[in-house]
């Protein structure tokens, strides 16, 4: 939950991109940000501008780790727009999907091979 929203104020577009920061981490870590606390801590934690850390931050690249903290501005006006965020060095320097396809293929011969 966005801070704008947990603190009952108007939201648009950049509450999503909180999310999806919120997301990311949760694809990281494994678990979801905040999960320990009840409800109301949790809008607190948000809205008083608490933000947890990355549990372990040193694996990750550095643009990965400033494309979270560009999506997790608690301050809705510098949080970056999905156009900004399209611009970061950790979009730009990806490398394309199809590079992927040669890895499922071997994955798939793998499994077929092993029965898994």
């Amino acid at each position: 939950m966005a801070p704008e929203v947990a603190e009952g104020q108007p939201c648009g577009p950049k509450a999503d991109i909180w999310s999806f920061g919120i997301v990311g981490i949760e694809m990281v870590e494994g678990e979801v940000p905040y999960w320990i606390e009840t409800p109301v801590s949790h809008q607190l934690l948000i809205a008083t501008g608490e933000r947890r850390k990355l549990q372990q931050p040193e694996p990750l690249s550095p643009w990965l780790r400033d494309f979270l903290r560009c999506c997790l501005q608690t301050n809705s006006l510098r949080r970056w727009s999905a156009k900004e965020l399209l611009q970061h060095p950790f979009v730009t320097s990806a490398k394309p999907a199809s590079i992927l396809a040669p890895c499922i293929i071997a994955g798939r011969k793998k499994k077929e091979e092993t029965g898994m």
